[in-house]
């Protein structure tokens, strides 16, 4: 069995790719426009590129990794959250979608 990124670089490259990786245009126009969220999303994910390409996953493992958090980041950057809910469930949800993303590559 082949194992993938150590979990801190993963939530590195998580932080990376959600933070100082995404514009300002980006932060303030993604939930309005599909077009920069999904151009975010693409920052997003370049984030992980190193993280994943020194793991023992295979090419399928990696880009079904890759896949999976490019969608499921997707899907939650889509979500209007009410001003009252906190970022950290934002991040939370996205670090769960991580590893979740993380089994699944482990186990394809």
């Amino acid at each position: 069995m082949t194992t993938g990124p150590p979990t801190l670089s993963l939530l590195a490259s998580h932080a990376a790719g959600d933070f100082p990786m995404q514009s300002d245009r980006m932060a303030a126009e993604k939930f309005d426009s599909r077009r920069v969220r999904a151009a975010h999303v693409a920052v997003y994910t370049l984030g992980f590129v190193p993280a994943v390409a020194t793991s023992d996953w295979s090419l399928r493992q990696s880009a079904a990794f890759l896949a999976t958090i490019a969608s499921t980041h997707y899907a939650v950057d889509s979500q209007r959250w009410n001003d009252a809910v906190p970022i950290w469930y934002d991040q939370a949800l996205h670090v769960i979608a991580m590893a979740l993303a993380a089994f699944l590559a482990d186990n394809f």
